[in-house]
């Protein structure tokens, strides 16, 4: 497999990751922190000895030019993008060439001075600009009269992997303040490319990393938001008869009603444009940056160790709590959705929850605190106190099975019903949802391992606050064919005030 090694924000980069796209060459995508200067270690530098990104390698090969990287990757694939006729080819070859000889260059001067220096919260030098804007107008002209030729794409009626390169350096083109409006081609043709898959798919990394002020949904230039409709799986109510789950081999769970059986298509809203004004007392959930050095994920003895009292101290400076028990985590991966749910080891390792659910109930949740806490437990539930999940990406960016919640303001506590959990040793509750036409999901697509959502999970208030959130991962049906398996870990606690 082709794995390649890039930071998505860069010109370059996002070049090659929109190229691969579109051929549907498979590929590995190792993360390359280009601001931390990750490309100039000892070690990638083995890779790449000019401590640029991309780079890519397969096998032995290593290639380190991204127009280089998409004409492999294209041969690999013997993808139409870059045909296999020596005159077409050719003249493919030729824009690859203009554009990281002259084209990319010129574009960077307005990309550095518009984008890059505000976000380093220096001014742009005007200077600049106006010393390069002759050579950027020439550039420009020579693709509108081509443009104007062809009247589709760079080298005719195809798409190619030209005309991602030659975009790639506009593709902040209204941040870099280009003045597209001399040139109506152009400007139709970068139209063109910005309503392609491969583009939209690799647009949000871009923005988050240089425009953080700038709302992008599911990767497009749009500030209103967006939805996806998904399945999610909701639990018919079927009482007197209970619903519940054995997490152990017991004949006891044979014919047992079981949760999960109401298959409901929902439509879910991607929550960017607000992320802000989320709130655990509101809508029962909110999103965080949190950074963390920690990356022993698989070492349950070191998460507790080592990453929970960075979780207390985020906590208790984030909702405000005295004090902050961490009694519990999961790492969710798609790689472990074979495990059986009786399995008993390991129980820290499992597939993402594919379930409309609330993880406590009204009852379980003081409960829980009196099984944990049991001399203190009197005194502590004499004062609010509350649960919550701290859900977190690890490794890289969310690209499947995202989490979405259901907005606490659209559940009235009648959608709620219990789930018994059966344990070899103990018993305990979860809610699950029935369904409802008037529920409202939320997502965060494309989270990145900087940020975390808070969920809560149980509040013993009752003033009007959000107390239970329903939530589930589900299927997104705009992730890529590609995309990574998600890997994410969920730190269950309970904050005392």
């Amino acid at each position: 497999m082709l794995e390649v090694y890039l930071d998505p924000c860069t010109v370059n980069s996002r070049k090659v990751l929109a190229g691969l796209d579109l051929i549907g060459t498979e590929h590995k995508v190792n993360f390359i922190d280009y601001f931390a200067g990750e490309q100039k270690s000892e070690e990638y530098k083995k890779i790449n000895p000019h401590a640029t990104v991309p780079a890519a390698a397969d096998g032995e090969l290593t290639i380190t030019e991204s127009n280089a990287i998409l004409q492999y990757a294209a041969d690999l694939s013997s993808c139409p993008s870059y045909p296999k006729d020596l005159k077409k080819r050719a003249d493919i070859n030729r824009w690859l060439l203009w554009e990281a000889s002259v084209w990319f260059q010129s574009n960077y001067v307005y990309l550095v001075e518009y984008v890059v220096k505000p976000l380093l919260q220096a001014e742009p030098d005007q200077s600049i600009i106006d010393a390069q804007a002759p050579t950027w107008n020439k550039l420009a002209a020579i693709l509108e009269l081509r443009l104007a030729e062809t009247n589709k794409w760079l080298t005719g009626d195809e798409l190619t992997i030209a005309d991602i390169a030659v975009a790639a350096p506009m593709h902040l083109h209204e941040a870099q303040k280009l003045p597209l409006d001399q040139y109506p081609n152009l400007k139709r043709w970068l139209d063109d490319i910005e309503k392609l898959p491969c583009w939209q798919k690799t647009q949000g990394a871009v923005d988050k990393a240089l425009l953080p002020n700038k709302a992008t949904v599911n990767g497009s230039h749009t500030t209103l938001p967006k939805e996806v409709r998904a399945t999610f799986n909701y639990t018919k109510d079927v009482l007197p008869k209970l619903t519940e789950l054995y997490f152990y081999e017991s004949d006891a769970a044979k014919g047992i009603h079981e949760p999960g059986d109401d298959p409901q298509e929902m439509a879910v809203t991607d929550g960017w444009h607000r992320a802000d004004t989320f709130s655990v007392d509101n809508e029962g959930f909110s999103l965080h940056p949190f950074k963390t050095e920690f990356s022993g994920w698989d070492d349950d003895a070191a998460v507790a160790e080592s990453f929970y009292p960075e979780v207390v101290e985020f906590l208790k400076k984030t909702v405000g709590a005295k004090r902050v028990l961490v009694f519990d985590h999961t790492i969710r991966a798609k790689g472990n959705e074979n495990k059986k749910l009786t399995q008993e080891t390991q129980t820290s390792q499992r597939a993402p929850v594919m379930l409309v659910h609330c993880d406590y109930t009204s009852e379980s949740g003081p409960l829980r605190v009196r099984q944990l806490l049991p001399d203190e437990a009197d005194d502590l539930l004499s004062r609010r106190v509350a649960f919550f999940n701290v859900w977190k990406p690890i490794h890289r960016i969310v690209e499947e099975r995202p989490l979405a919640m259901c907005d606490v303001t659209s559940t009235p506590k009648e959608d709620f019903f219990k789930l018994h959990l059966r344990y070899r040793d103990r018993n305990g509750e979860n809610y699950v949802l029935r369904h409802s036409d008037r529920h409202k999901w939320w997502y965060f697509p494309k989270m990145t391992p900087e940020q975390v959502i808070l969920l809560k999970t149980y509040e013993s208030e009752s003033d009007g606050r959000a107390r239970f959130i329903g939530h589930s991962a589900f299927e997104d049906p705009t992730s890529p064919p590609q995309a990574h398996m998600r890997e994410s870990v969920e730190i269950r606690t309970i904050a005392f005030f």
